[in-house]
């Protein structure tokens, strides 16, 4: 059915609605939030170090440079932590609220350019 040209589009928003509704009643059921953000917010595009926004990007650019603030970016890196602080979230915290150690850098990944935040 999902090949039909008209019903395509409404059998798979269903879908996603009802993956939607489990996933709330999950998070209600353990008692953890459970939050959705616009899905036209401009994550990859916005610096998660000063929120600027550096406007659209091709698909093909992974990695960016704030003009602002000069941090360097991987762009789903970025995303993640803006993702992450559009739900409510601070990406500096941990679970009981402290502060929490950064990843290790990959190999050949230097840290320059980073939020001085960090």
């Amino acid at each position: 059915m999902v090949k039909n040209r008209k019903l395509s589009r409404a059998i798979s928003d269903l879908g996603w609605q009802k993956f939607r509704t489990l996933l709330e009643g999950k998070a209600e059921k353990y008692g953890r939030d459970f939050r959705v953000i616009s899905r036209w917010e401009p994550t990859s595009q916005t610096c998660s170090c000063c929120g600027f926004k550096g406007g659209k990007l091709d698909l093909q650019v992974r990695e960016w440079e704030c003009l602002n603030c000069g941090a360097k970016h991987d762009r789903d890196e970025n995303a993640a932590i803006n993702i992450l602080v559009a739900g409510g979230q601070s990406e500096t915290k941990n679970g009981r609220g402290g502060k929490r150690n950064p990843p290790p850098s990959p190999p050949g990944r230097e840290q320059e350019g980073g939020c001085s935040s960090q």
